[in-house]
């Protein structure tokens, strides 16, 4: 995710009853397909109190975000790079709360309710667990041609 979309989606999140910072005080967040870990550093470099952060992707990506951050894993302000894969529960950690930014529209409608199945056993233990999708929802086939336009919303069901 880039800069200025990480500012907005913190933006909409203090305005969210849901996700600000009274309802993230001391939540384990794990960002599911996190990359680099730039969105989960934002979230705790803008709400403090949240507790641990993970950031879970593939082992290539992991492997080559340790090699390129400088960043010290053991500080508790950085995120715990996860490497481990969505579909299996055993590889994600045990939290509180899950994001997941423009992973999930790359999937069939099958490899995502078994990637939501996997969240689920994560947050077993959360008495409050949430999982918060980040996806372009896109109407099918003919209305993408001229009619639709691009609306960006924040909804927390």
């Amino acid at each position: 995710a880039s800069t200025k979309e990480i500012t907005s989606i913190l933006g909409a999140m203090e305005q969210s009853t849901s996700l600000n910072e009274a309802a993230l005080a001391e939540k384990v967040v794990v960002d599911v397909g996190g990359g680099y870990g730039d969105f989960v550093t934002a979230l705790k470099e803008s709400i403090p109190a949240v507790g641990k952060c993970y950031c879970l992707d593939l082992p290539d990506v992991i492997a080559d975000a340790t090699a390129t951050l400088s960043t010290s894993n053991n500080d508790d302000d950085n995120p715990t790079l996860v490497a481990g894969n969505m579909f299996d529960p055993a590889t994600i950690p045990p939290c509180d709360v899950i994001f997941t930014k423009h992973v999930l529209c790359d999937f069939s409608d099958e490899d995502v309710v078994q990637a939501l199945l996997s969240f689920r056993k994560a947050l077993a233990d959360s008495n409050e667990g949430k999982v918060v999708i980040m996806d372009a929802v896109l109407p099918n086939g003919d209305d993408l041609n001229g009619r639709w336009n691009a609306a960006v919303r924040f909804d927390v069901l």
